[in-house]
Protein backbone atom coordinates (compact mmCIF):
# COMPACT_ATOMS: atom_id res chain seq x y z
CA UNK A 1 0.00 0.00 0.00
CA UNK A 2 1.75 3.07 -1.55
CA UNK A 3 2.09 6.06 1.30
CA UNK A 4 0.99 9.24 0.36
CA UNK A 5 1.98 12.54 1.83
CA UNK A 6 -1.15 15.38 1.91
CA UNK A 7 1.00 18.80 2.49
CA UNK A 8 -1.86 21.50 3.29
CA UNK A 9 -1.82 24.62 5.57
CA UNK A 10 0.63 26.74 4.92
CA UNK A 11 2.49 29.92 5.91
CA UNK A 12 -0.45 31.76 3.79
CA UNK A 13 -3.50 33.97 4.18
CA UNK A 14 -5.65 30.86 3.03
CA UNK A 15 -4.03 28.57 5.89
CA UNK A 16 -7.48 27.67 7.03
CA UNK A 17 -8.64 26.97 3.26
CA UNK A 18 -6.25 24.60 2.49
CA UNK A 19 -7.02 22.91 5.63
CA UNK A 20 -10.73 22.25 4.24
CA UNK A 21 -9.32 20.93 0.95
CA UNK A 22 -6.46 18.62 3.19
CA UNK A 23 -8.50 17.14 5.11
CA UNK A 24 -11.62 16.40 2.42
CA UNK A 25 -8.75 14.66 0.59
CA UNK A 26 -7.34 12.59 3.71
CA UNK A 27 -10.89 11.63 4.45
CA UNK A 28 -11.37 10.51 0.77
CA UNK A 29 -8.16 8.81 -0.17
CA UNK A 30 -9.34 4.76 -1.11
CA UNK A 31 -7.65 3.08 1.84
CA UNK A 32 -7.63 -0.22 0.12
CA UNK A 33 -5.09 1.60 -2.01
CA UNK A 34 -3.09 4.14 -0.03
CA UNK A 35 -2.08 5.18 3.19
CA UNK A 36 -2.49 8.82 3.69
CA UNK A 37 0.33 10.86 5.95
CA UNK A 38 -1.20 14.34 6.55
CA UNK A 39 2.01 16.93 6.67
CA UNK A 40 -0.06 20.38 8.10
CA UNK A 41 2.19 23.39 7.54
CA UNK A 42 1.62 25.94 9.86
CA UNK A 43 1.59 29.49 9.52
CA UNK A 44 4.81 29.59 11.84
CA UNK A 45 6.62 27.55 8.87
CA UNK A 46 6.49 24.56 10.54
CA UNK A 47 5.58 21.18 9.35
CA UNK A 48 3.89 18.47 11.62
CA UNK A 49 1.75 15.32 11.91
CA UNK A 50 -0.60 13.52 14.14
CA UNK A 51 -3.33 11.10 13.56
CA UNK A 52 -6.23 13.49 14.15
CA UNK A 53 -5.96 15.66 11.37
CA UNK A 54 -8.84 14.09 9.41
CA UNK A 55 -11.11 15.94 12.12
CA UNK A 56 -11.68 19.15 11.21
CA UNK A 57 -12.83 19.39 14.78
CA UNK A 58 -9.44 19.16 15.30
CA UNK A 59 -8.28 22.57 13.67
CA UNK A 60 -11.32 24.38 14.44
CA UNK A 61 -10.25 24.15 18.28
CA UNK A 62 -6.80 24.74 17.74
CA UNK A 63 -5.44 21.48 19.33
CA UNK A 64 -1.73 21.89 17.55
CA UNK A 65 -0.18 20.35 21.35
CA UNK A 66 -1.15 17.06 19.72
CA UNK A 67 0.84 17.82 16.44
CA UNK A 68 4.41 16.37 15.90
CA UNK A 69 7.36 18.48 14.39
CA UNK A 70 8.20 16.46 11.08
CA UNK A 71 10.94 16.99 8.55
CA UNK A 72 11.93 15.19 5.61
CA UNK A 73 15.38 13.75 4.64
CA UNK A 74 16.13 11.11 1.47
CA UNK A 75 12.33 10.71 0.94
CA UNK A 76 11.50 9.23 4.69
CA UNK A 77 9.55 11.49 7.09
CA UNK A 78 11.50 11.84 10.20
CA UNK A 79 9.72 13.22 13.74
CA UNK A 80 11.28 15.63 15.59
CA UNK A 81 11.22 14.65 19.54
CA UNK A 82 12.15 16.36 22.78
CA UNK A 83 15.62 17.41 23.00
CA UNK A 84 16.32 16.81 19.52
CA UNK A 85 15.69 13.28 19.20
CA UNK A 86 14.61 11.98 16.02
CA UNK A 87 12.78 8.94 15.19
CA UNK A 88 11.84 7.54 11.84
CA UNK A 89 8.12 7.58 10.81
CA UNK A 90 7.98 6.06 7.05
CA UNK A 91 9.13 6.25 3.63
CA UNK A 92 6.78 8.13 1.02
CA UNK A 93 5.69 6.95 -1.96
CA UNK A 94 3.76 9.93 -3.15
CA UNK A 95 2.80 13.72 -2.78
CA UNK A 96 -0.35 15.73 -3.32
CA UNK A 97 -0.29 19.64 -2.32
CA UNK A 98 -3.37 20.39 -1.17
CA UNK A 99 -1.48 24.25 0.31
CA UNK A 100 -3.42 27.53 -1.09
CA UNK A 101 -1.43 29.99 -1.98
CA UNK A 102 2.30 31.44 0.06
CA UNK A 103 5.14 29.20 -0.82
CA UNK A 104 3.10 26.16 -0.33
CA UNK A 105 1.14 26.49 -3.97
CA UNK A 106 3.95 28.54 -5.36
CA UNK A 107 6.82 26.33 -5.50
CA UNK A 108 7.86 25.32 -2.07
CA UNK A 109 6.31 21.84 -1.47
CA UNK A 110 6.85 21.12 -5.33
CA UNK A 111 10.33 21.64 -4.32
CA UNK A 112 10.41 19.50 -1.51
CA UNK A 113 8.76 16.27 -3.34
CA UNK A 114 11.32 16.88 -5.90
CA UNK A 115 14.23 17.02 -3.96
CA UNK A 116 13.04 14.29 -1.94
CA UNK A 117 12.49 12.48 -5.12
CA UNK A 118 9.15 11.81 -4.33
CA UNK A 119 6.37 11.64 -7.26
CA UNK A 120 3.98 14.54 -6.82
CA UNK A 121 0.36 14.41 -8.31
CA UNK A 122 0.54 18.38 -8.57
CA UNK A 123 1.87 20.96 -10.77
CA UNK A 124 5.94 21.01 -10.40
CA UNK A 125 8.32 24.00 -8.88
CA UNK A 126 8.16 26.30 -12.20
CA UNK A 127 4.87 26.35 -13.00
CA UNK A 128 3.51 26.75 -9.63
CA UNK A 129 5.58 29.95 -9.44
CA UNK A 130 4.54 31.51 -12.61
CA UNK A 131 0.88 31.66 -11.57
CA UNK A 132 0.91 32.19 -8.53
CA UNK A 133 1.94 35.67 -9.38
CA UNK A 134 -1.17 37.27 -11.51
CA UNK A 135 0.96 39.64 -13.44
CA UNK A 136 3.13 36.60 -14.48
CA UNK A 137 0.41 34.79 -15.12
CA UNK A 138 -0.71 37.24 -17.85
CA UNK A 139 2.89 37.71 -19.90
CA UNK A 140 2.76 33.76 -19.83
CA UNK A 141 -1.37 33.89 -21.51
CA UNK A 142 0.21 36.94 -23.77
CA UNK A 143 2.90 34.34 -25.31
CA UNK A 144 0.36 31.82 -25.20
CA UNK A 145 -1.73 34.06 -27.16
CA UNK A 146 -4.89 33.69 -24.77
CA UNK A 147 -6.86 36.47 -24.35
CA UNK A 148 -7.13 38.14 -20.91
CA UNK A 149 -8.55 41.42 -19.54
CA UNK A 150 -6.13 44.83 -19.74
CA UNK A 151 -4.65 45.24 -16.54
CA UNK A 152 -1.66 47.32 -14.42
CA UNK A 153 0.60 46.33 -12.26
CA UNK A 154 1.56 48.14 -9.20
CA UNK A 155 4.43 47.45 -6.83
CA UNK A 156 4.33 49.36 -3.41
CA UNK A 157 7.49 50.81 -4.13
CA UNK A 158 6.48 52.29 -6.94
CA UNK A 159 3.29 53.06 -5.75
CA UNK A 160 4.82 55.31 -3.03
CA UNK A 161 7.48 57.11 -5.11
CA UNK A 162 4.71 57.74 -8.28
CA UNK A 163 1.56 57.06 -6.54
CA UNK A 164 -0.08 60.34 -9.03
CA UNK A 165 1.11 59.13 -12.01
CA UNK A 166 -0.31 55.49 -11.55
CA UNK A 167 -3.24 56.74 -10.47
CA UNK A 168 -3.83 58.77 -14.09
CA UNK A 169 -2.89 55.70 -15.48
CA UNK A 170 -5.18 53.45 -14.75
CA UNK A 171 -7.75 56.42 -15.44
CA UNK A 172 -6.70 56.99 -18.82
CA UNK A 173 -5.79 53.37 -19.97
CA UNK A 174 -8.45 51.34 -17.97
CA UNK A 175 -11.17 53.78 -17.25
CA UNK A 176 -13.72 53.07 -14.06
CA UNK A 177 -14.89 50.66 -12.38
CA UNK A 178 -11.75 48.70 -11.75
CA UNK A 179 -10.71 45.61 -10.03
CA UNK A 180 -7.81 45.62 -7.26
CA UNK A 181 -6.26 42.24 -6.36
CA UNK A 182 -2.69 41.24 -4.45
CA UNK A 183 -1.02 40.06 -6.78
CA UNK A 184 -0.19 36.54 -5.43
CA UNK A 185 -3.27 35.86 -3.02
CA UNK A 186 -6.35 33.35 -4.19
CA UNK A 187 -9.86 32.84 -2.41
CA UNK A 188 -10.58 36.15 -3.60
CA UNK A 189 -8.71 37.71 -0.30
CA UNK A 190 -8.43 41.37 -0.39
CA UNK A 191 -10.48 42.08 -3.38
CA UNK A 192 -12.01 45.36 -3.89
CA UNK A 193 -14.12 47.00 -6.87
CA UNK A 194 -13.30 51.08 -7.52
CA UNK A 195 -15.61 53.06 -9.25
CA UNK A 196 -13.13 55.96 -8.41
CA UNK A 197 -9.74 57.55 -7.65
CA UNK A 198 -10.42 57.88 -3.80
CA UNK A 199 -11.92 54.50 -3.98
CA UNK A 200 -8.56 52.70 -6.00
CA UNK A 201 -6.39 54.81 -3.35
CA UNK A 202 -8.54 52.95 -0.61
CA UNK A 203 -8.64 49.29 -2.68
CA UNK A 204 -4.59 49.49 -3.65
CA UNK A 205 -3.63 50.29 0.25
CA UNK A 206 -5.88 47.29 1.34
CA UNK A 207 -3.75 45.16 -1.07
CA UNK A 208 -1.18 46.32 0.28
CA UNK A 209 -1.45 45.51 3.62
CA UNK A 210 -1.45 41.62 1.98
CA UNK A 211 0.84 42.17 -0.58
CA UNK A 212 4.01 43.86 -1.77
CA UNK A 213 2.09 43.78 -5.73
CA UNK A 214 -1.69 44.59 -6.67
CA UNK A 215 -2.58 44.14 -9.96
CA UNK A 216 -5.18 46.53 -11.50
CA UNK A 217 -7.88 45.06 -13.77
CA UNK A 218 -10.21 46.72 -16.06
CA UNK A 219 -13.72 45.48 -14.44
CA UNK A 220 -16.47 44.22 -16.58
CA UNK A 221 -19.72 44.76 -15.47
CA UNK A 222 -21.81 42.56 -17.68
CA UNK A 223 -18.89 39.33 -17.16
CA UNK A 224 -20.04 35.81 -16.18
CA UNK A 225 -17.32 33.87 -14.21
CA UNK A 226 -16.87 30.66 -15.54
CA UNK A 227 -14.57 27.46 -14.12
CA UNK A 228 -12.75 24.98 -16.22
CA UNK A 229 -10.56 22.54 -15.10
CA UNK A 230 -8.03 19.75 -16.24
CA UNK A 231 -5.61 17.19 -15.65
CA UNK A 232 -4.13 13.89 -17.43
CA UNK A 233 -4.89 10.49 -17.19
CA UNK A 234 -3.48 7.68 -19.15
CA UNK A 235 -0.61 10.48 -20.75
CA UNK A 236 -3.87 12.44 -22.25
CA UNK A 237 -5.68 15.72 -20.87
CA UNK A 238 -9.15 15.75 -19.73
CA UNK A 239 -10.94 19.28 -19.49
CA UNK A 240 -14.03 19.84 -17.59
CA UNK A 241 -16.66 21.11 -18.87
CA UNK A 242 -17.19 24.83 -18.20
CA UNK A 243 -18.99 25.66 -15.09
CA UNK A 244 -20.29 29.07 -14.06
CA UNK A 245 -19.67 30.62 -10.73
CA UNK A 246 -23.35 32.64 -9.89
CA UNK A 247 -22.80 35.34 -7.84
CA UNK A 248 -23.61 39.42 -7.26
CA UNK A 249 -21.14 41.65 -9.30
CA UNK A 250 -17.67 40.54 -8.11
CA UNK A 251 -17.23 37.12 -6.50
CA UNK A 252 -16.24 37.21 -3.42
CA UNK A 253 -14.60 35.62 -0.65
CA UNK A 254 -18.05 35.78 0.98
CA UNK A 255 -19.84 34.37 -1.96
CA UNK A 256 -17.00 31.31 -2.25
CA UNK A 257 -16.80 30.16 1.05
CA UNK A 258 -19.25 31.68 3.84
CA UNK A 259 -22.72 31.58 1.64
CA UNK A 260 -21.69 28.49 -0.43
CA UNK A 261 -22.62 26.66 2.73
CA UNK A 262 -26.21 27.91 2.02
CA UNK A 263 -28.24 26.08 -0.47
CA UNK A 264 -30.16 29.16 -1.85
CA UNK A 265 -26.76 29.99 -2.81
CA UNK A 266 -24.54 27.61 -3.85
CA UNK A 267 -22.04 28.09 -6.59
CA UNK A 268 -22.25 25.56 -9.62
CA UNK A 269 -23.93 24.76 -12.58
CA UNK A 270 -22.87 23.97 -15.96
CA UNK A 271 -22.73 26.64 -18.32
CA UNK A 272 -25.35 26.36 -21.19
CA UNK A 273 -23.21 28.47 -23.71
CA UNK A 274 -23.00 28.25 -27.43
CA UNK A 275 -20.76 25.63 -28.86
CA UNK A 276 -18.23 28.00 -29.49
CA UNK A 277 -17.64 29.70 -26.64
CA UNK A 278 -17.26 26.59 -24.98
CA UNK A 279 -15.11 24.89 -27.29
CA UNK A 280 -12.69 28.22 -26.95
CA UNK A 281 -12.99 27.68 -23.12
CA UNK A 282 -11.61 24.56 -22.64
CA UNK A 283 -9.38 24.85 -25.87
CA UNK A 284 -7.77 27.85 -23.78
CA UNK A 285 -7.30 25.53 -20.81
CA UNK A 286 -6.16 22.74 -22.80
CA UNK A 287 -3.27 24.92 -24.65
CA UNK A 288 -2.00 26.44 -20.94
CA UNK A 289 -1.93 22.72 -19.23
CA UNK A 290 -0.01 21.62 -22.30
CA UNK A 291 2.40 23.90 -23.37
CA UNK A 292 3.25 24.75 -19.32
CA UNK A 293 3.37 21.29 -18.66
CA UNK A 294 1.13 21.10 -15.79
CA UNK A 295 0.86 18.13 -13.62
CA UNK A 296 -2.19 16.82 -11.59
CA UNK A 297 -5.51 19.03 -11.59
CA UNK A 298 -5.83 22.78 -12.50
CA UNK A 299 -7.94 24.54 -12.50
CA UNK A 300 -8.29 28.12 -14.87
CA UNK A 301 -10.94 31.07 -14.27
CA UNK A 302 -12.57 32.43 -16.55
CA UNK A 303 -14.44 36.05 -17.75
CA UNK A 304 -16.63 35.49 -20.23
CA UNK A 305 -18.31 39.07 -21.51
CA UNK A 306 -20.23 39.70 -24.53
CA UNK A 307 -19.18 36.07 -26.11
CA UNK A 308 -15.99 36.20 -25.55
CA UNK A 309 -14.04 34.49 -22.57
CA UNK A 310 -10.78 35.72 -20.89
CA UNK A 311 -8.28 34.20 -19.05
CA UNK A 312 -8.03 35.50 -15.51
CA UNK A 313 -5.95 33.08 -12.97
CA UNK A 314 -4.63 30.01 -13.61
CA UNK A 315 -4.97 27.96 -9.85
CA UNK A 316 -2.29 24.85 -9.52
CA UNK A 317 -3.62 24.14 -6.08
CA UNK A 318 -7.80 24.88 -6.75
CA UNK A 319 -10.07 24.54 -3.83
CA UNK A 320 -11.18 20.91 -3.29
CA UNK A 321 -8.99 19.63 -5.71
CA UNK A 322 -11.49 20.77 -8.26
CA UNK A 323 -12.58 17.20 -7.83
CA UNK A 324 -16.85 19.03 -8.30
CA UNK A 325 -16.02 19.99 -12.35
CA UNK A 326 -15.19 16.55 -12.94
CA UNK A 327 -17.63 14.24 -10.44
CA UNK A 328 -21.02 14.42 -10.43
CA UNK A 329 -20.98 13.22 -6.24
CA UNK A 330 -18.24 13.22 -3.13
CA UNK A 331 -18.09 9.75 -3.56
CA UNK A 332 -16.52 9.73 -7.41
CA UNK A 333 -14.07 11.40 -5.64
CA UNK A 334 -12.21 9.07 -4.64
CA UNK A 335 -11.59 7.73 -7.69
CA UNK A 336 -10.77 10.58 -9.80
CA UNK A 337 -7.79 10.98 -6.59
CA UNK A 338 -6.60 7.61 -7.21
CA UNK A 339 -6.21 8.77 -10.74
CA UNK A 340 -4.16 11.44 -10.33
CA UNK A 341 -1.63 9.32 -7.51
CA UNK A 342 -1.48 6.85 -10.45
CA UNK A 343 -0.58 9.34 -13.15
CA UNK A 344 1.72 10.98 -10.87
CA UNK A 345 3.89 7.37 -10.47
CA UNK A 346 3.31 6.52 -13.91
CA UNK A 347 4.90 9.89 -15.22
CA UNK A 348 7.81 9.88 -12.50
CA UNK A 349 9.11 6.28 -13.76
CA UNK A 350 8.65 7.34 -17.50
CA UNK A 351 10.76 11.10 -17.09
CA UNK A 352 13.61 9.04 -14.38
CA UNK A 353 17.24 10.07 -15.90
CA UNK A 354 20.28 9.59 -14.75
CA UNK A 355 23.07 12.11 -13.18
CA UNK A 356 26.10 12.52 -15.26
CA UNK A 357 28.78 12.72 -13.44
CA UNK A 358 31.27 15.19 -15.50
CA UNK A 359 34.83 14.61 -14.16
CA UNK A 360 35.76 18.25 -13.73
CA UNK A 361 37.24 17.81 -9.91
CA UNK A 362 39.45 15.50 -10.91
CA UNK A 363 41.25 18.01 -13.31
CA UNK A 364 41.22 20.74 -10.45
CA UNK A 365 44.51 22.20 -9.24
CA UNK A 366 44.61 23.38 -5.93
CA UNK A 367 45.33 26.91 -5.50
CA UNK A 368 48.80 27.81 -4.45
CA UNK A 369 49.08 29.62 -0.28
Amino acid sequence: MRKVAVFFGGKSCENEISVLTGVFVLNVLDRTKFSPVPIYIHTDGGAYTAPNMTDIQTFKEKKYSSFTRVFLDGGVLYALGKRGKVKRLTKLDIALNCCHGGLGEGGGVSAIAEWNGIPLASPALTASGVFLDKCTTKTVLRALGVPFVDYLRVNERDYRKRGAFLLKSVASRLKYPVVVKPAHLGSSIGIRVAKNEDELRGALENAFTLDYRAIVEKYLTDKKDVNCAAYCHGGEIVVSEPEEAFGAGLYSFEEKYIKRTDPKMRSGGRCAFSGDLRDKIRAYTRTVYKRMDLRGVVRMDFLVSKDKAYLCEVNTVPGSLAYYLFCERVSDARAFFTDLLEEAVAQAKEEEKSIVYTGILSTAQPRKK
